[in-house]
C-alpha cells in the first residue's frame, strides 16, 4: 500500500501543470512525508544485504543511463548492464567536474533539459527566491566556486524528496528531536544563518518543505555581525544552523556576552568542522547537542547517528564511494584517502558514475553500536585543494596553518595565501593578536618540513570578500 501511495504521489507531482510555487511546496512536502518512512526503514538494512541493494540500484542506474544519456550510451556500449556488479566498477572510466560541465547536455537524461536552460533558470532564481521550480518538476543548484569552476546540478521531484529524507532520517530513527524537546508543545524554532539564495542547496531545501512542527527563520550571513546577534537575541532559537566558520563567529559573540541565547541543537554543514572549532562550541555551550553533516550537490552524504560524535555514517543505500590515494589507487579502511570516486545510485536525471571528488575521507574499520550498518567514516578534515606544495616537493597540510589560527581566540576569520617561500595570512580580529608569535609558530612548522628560511607575513583586514555562496576561498594556492 505504501509503495502504491508513493507511485500515485509521484505521478501527481509530474502532471501538476501550471501551479504556483506555494502550491508546489505543499505538494512537495506531502510527497516527502509519504516517502520518509521508507527511507528511515532503510537504515535498518542488515549488513550482509547492503551490497546486494547497492548492486541492484547500480544496475538500475546503469540501465537508465545507457538508455537515456548520450554520454553513457557510448561509454557503456560494451558493458553488460544486467550482469554488472560493484566489483566491475573499475571497468567504467571515471569523470570529473570539467568533463561533466564541458559535456553537460550529453550527460542529462531528459532531452528537454539543457545547460543553457538550467543556467537561465539559475539566473532567474538568484533574482527571485520564489522561483524554486523548473518546469514544475525540477530543482536546480549551483556549487560555490571555492575550488574553481562551479558545477550545475538538476534533480527531479522524487530525487529531491529522497535526498532530503536521507539527511533528516537519522534523528527520526533515534528520535533525537523528541528526546531533546520532550515535554514541549511549542513549535521548534530553527534559525539558519546562511546565504538566502535558492541556487544554493541549504536555502533551497529549507524553502522546499514546510513542516507543521517547525518555525523556521533565516538570517543572511552577509548581515553585519551585530545585526545577526540582534536577530538571534530576539528570536531565541532552539536550533542554530550554519557553516562551522559562521557558528564559530557566533560563539565568539556569546563568549563576549553580546549574544544571549541557549540553543539546544547546533547543526553545521558546508565546511570542515575543525577540532578547535568543535571544542570551542562545546566550551561556550557545554550542554549543546552538536551535529555535523557532510554532503555535496553531487550526492555524497554522511551524517552523525547521534549528537557530539566525530563519526558519521555514509548513506550507502544511495551512493558508492571509492576512497583513493593521490595516484588513484584504492586505499584500505583505516587509511586517509586523498580523493574519491562517487557513484550516486539515486540520481537518474544527471547520472554521476565514478565522479572524482577531492574530499579527504577515512573509512573506519569498525561497526557502530547504534544499529545502523552503513560505513562509518571520520568527519572529513579537508580537501586536497587546501594543501600547499612548495619547491622540492615539500608538502604542507592545511592544518599547519589552521590550528594555530584557530587557537588565537581573537581571530574571527582568516585566509591563507601561498607564496613562493611561505604564506601571507589575512586575519579579521576582535582584539589583540600577537602577530610576531603567530608568524614564528607557523614559520617554525614550515622550517621543520624542510622549507629554508620560511617567509610568513600576517595582515589584519577590516573584512573579506566572500563568494556569492557565502563561503570564503580560505586557501589560495600559488599560481
Amino acid at each position: 500500500m505504501k509503495k502504491l501511495l508513493n507511485i500515485i504521489s509521484g505521478i501527481s507531482s509530474l502532471i501538476n501543470g501550471s501551479k504556483s510555487t506555494e502550491e508546489l511546496i505543499q505538494m512537495q512536502t506531502q510527497d516527502f512525508k509519504l516517502c520518509l518512512q521508507t527511507v528511515i526503514d532503510e537504515l535498518t538494512i542488515p549488513k550482509e544485504k547492503i551490497k546486494q541493494i547497492q548492486n541492484e540500484r547500480l544496475k538500475a542506474l546503469l540501465r537508465h543511463a545507457k538508455s537515456n544519456s548520450t554520454w553513457y550510451k557510448k561509454t557503456l556500449a560494451k558493458i553488460d548492464v544486467e550482469n554488472f556488479n560493484l566489483e566491475r566498477l573499475p571497468e567504467i572510466p571515471p569523470i570529473n567536474k570539467k568533463t561533466l560541465m564541458d559535456n553537460w547536455d550529453l550527460f542529462v537524461t531528459n532531452p528537454k533539459l539543457s545547460l543553457e536552460l538550467v543556467e537561465k533558470h539559475l539566473e532567474k532564481m538568484s533574482q527571485d527566491e520564489n522561483t524554486l521550480y523548473l518546469l514544475n518538476r525540477y530543482h536546480v543548484l549551483a556549487t560555490s566556486k571555492t575550488t574553481g569552476r562551479h558545477g550545475v546540478f538538476v534533480y527531479d521531484w522524487n530525487e529531491w524528496n529522497r535526498g532530503y529524507a536521507r539527511f533528516v532520517r537519522y534523528r527520526l530513527y533515534r528520535q533525537d528531536m523528541k528526546k531533546i524537546f520532550a515535554g514541549s508543545s511549542k513549535k521548534i524554532k530553527i534559525v539558519q544563518i546562511i546565504v538566502c539564495n535558492p541556487i544554493y542547496a541549504v536555502y533551497a531545501i529549507a524553502k522546499s518543505f514546510k513542516l507543521d512542527e517547525i518555525e523556521r527563520y533565516f538570517l543572511p550571513v552577509t548581515l553585519p555581525i551585530n545585526e545577526i546577534v540582534a536577530g538571534l537575541n530576539s528570536i531565541q532559537p532552539d536550533v542554530l544552523q550554519g557553516t562551522p566558520s559562521t557558528i564559530y563567529k557566533i560563539c565568539q559573540e556569546a563568549r563576549a556576552k553580546r549574544l544571549h541565547i541557549e540553543p539546544k541543537i547546533i547543526d553545521v554543514s558546508g565546511e570542515v568542522l575543525y577540532k578547535p572549532m568543535r571544542n570551542f562550541i562545546k566550551t561556550v555551550w557545554p550542554n549543546i547537542n552538536l551535529f555535523n553533516t557532510y554532503g555535496s550537490c553531487e550526492g555524497i552524504s554522511a551524517v552523525n547517528c547521534r549528537a557530539n560524535t566525530e563519526q558519521m555514517h555514509l548513506n550507502e543505500d544511495a551512493c558508492i564511494v571509492e576512497p583513493l590515494d593521490q595516484n588513484y589507487n584504492p586505499v584500505p579502511k583505516g587509511t586517509q584517502a586523498s580523493k574519491l570516486y562517487l557513484t550516486n545510485l539515486g540520481y537518474f536525471t544527471l547520472p554521476l558514475i565514478r565522479y572524482e571528488m577531492s574530499d579527504k575521507i577515512r573509512f573506519l574499520d569498525k561497526d557502530c553500536d547504534c544499529g545502523i550498518n552503513y560505513q562509518l567514516i571520520d568527519e572529513p578534515q579537508g580537501r586536497l585543494e587546501y594543501d600547499f606544495v612548495y619547491p622540492d616537493n615539500i608538502f604542507a597540510h592545511h592544518l599547519l596553518f589552521v590550528t594555530p589560527l584557530l587557537f588565537e581566540k581573537n581571530i574571527i576569520d582568516y585566509q591563507v595565501i601561498q607564496t613562493k617561500n611561505g604564506a601571507d595570512l589575512k586575519i579579521l580580529t576582535c582584539g589583540f593578536v600577537d602577530k610576531d608569535k603567530l608568524k614564528a609558530n607557523i614559520s617554525m612548522k614550515l622550517a621543520n618540513l624542510g622549507l629554508a628560511n620560511p617567509d610568513v607575513r600576517v595582515f589584519e583586514v577590516a573584512k573579506f570578500d566572500f563568494l556569492p555562496s557565502g563561503k570564503l576561498r580560505r586557501f589560495i594556492k600559488m599560481e
